[in-house]
């Protein structure tokens, strides 16, 4: 039973490791194909703000940036549906207000909100069941 918890406790920094090596493995692969919008739409997808383009763009950075505007917004369009911000926040990701100044956008936050309140919740019962302090 150790063993499980201690596994547990290990697997969410290798989760964190694992996960940032790939997110920066689409910025590089969408910068050396120089498909700016892609790269646009994929960071609205994962709720990050817009990116500065100025030290990934070699050229003509005006037009990399309208083209990664194109596709931030395609991506930030999908990614900001009310329908699936409880489930964004029920899943413990963070939300760095990309919907914010939508027509809906009020609506997400709470939505996302709800969502969070639960997943902490989870969290602190996990952790008193498993006798590890959760720090909220």
């Amino acid at each position: 039973m150790h063993n499980k918890n201690l596994i547990r406790a290990l697997a969410g920094p290798f989760m964190v490791l694992a996960l940032s090596a790939c997110s920066t493995n689409y910025v590089d692969s969408y910068v050396a194909a120089n498909d700016w919008q892609s790269l646009g739409e994929q960071d609205a997808l994962k709720g990050h703000r817009v990116r500065d383009l100025s030290s990934l763009a070699n050229g003509d950075l005006l037009a990399a940036q309208q083209k990664y505007s194109v596709g931030y917004e395609m991506g930030r369009a999908e990614y900001c549906d009310v329908d699936k911000a409880w489930q964004l926040g029920k899943s413990g990701q963070n939300y760095f207000g990309i919907c914010d100044g939508l027509p809906h956008g009020n609506e997400f936050r709470q939505q996302y909100q709800y969502g969070h309140d639960a997943f902490v919740i989870e969290m602190e019962r996990e952790s008193s069941a498993n006798g590890f302090g959760f720090g909220y």
